[in-house]
């Protein structure tokens, strides 16, 4: 059986490529990484509940609603009316995000397992964080 399993050995995950998270640069990039992961989620989120959200509905609230709505209604109102600026700050926020990710992971592990990586936190976080906020809704 070992014969057929030789080109195991040959991969980068068994021949120790991986860092040793000895320096304080591999901390940095493993803080960095989470920190990317979150704000691509956050952003995933943000996007699809802020586009979402009815500018008329939230007028009335800031008219009818109670003190907490109101409040609430008012500081989004200004946000939602700017839909072209906040989505495209949304989208490139994430891009960000996402884009980073690789770069700071690439640095810890071998490359492909990198793309595998962030290719994965990505869509596990955004889109839960996606039907998160549409639950929510």
């Amino acid at each position: 059986m070992g014969k057929y399993l030789s080109w195991f050995e040959d991969i980068a995950l068994f021949k120790g490529d991986f860092e040793d998270l000895n320096d304080t640069e591999d901390a940095y990039n493993v803080i960095l990484s989470i920190v990317c992961v979150i704000c691509g989620g956050l952003a995933s989120g943000l996007t699809m509940g802020m586009m979402s959200l009815d500018s008329t509905k939230l007028q009335i609230k800031a008219m009818t609603g109670t003190e907490k709505e109101i409040k609430i209604a008012k500081a989004i109102l200004p946000i939602i009316e700017k839909h072209h600026l906040l989505l495209v700050t949304l989208l490139l926020f994430n891009a960000l995000a996402m884009e980073a990710l690789p770069i700071f992971l690439g640095s810890l592990v071998p490359n492909w397992v990198a793309i595998l990586l962030s290719v994965t936190l990505v869509l596990i976080f955004g889109e839960v964080s996606t039907l998160c906020t549409l639950y929510l809704k």
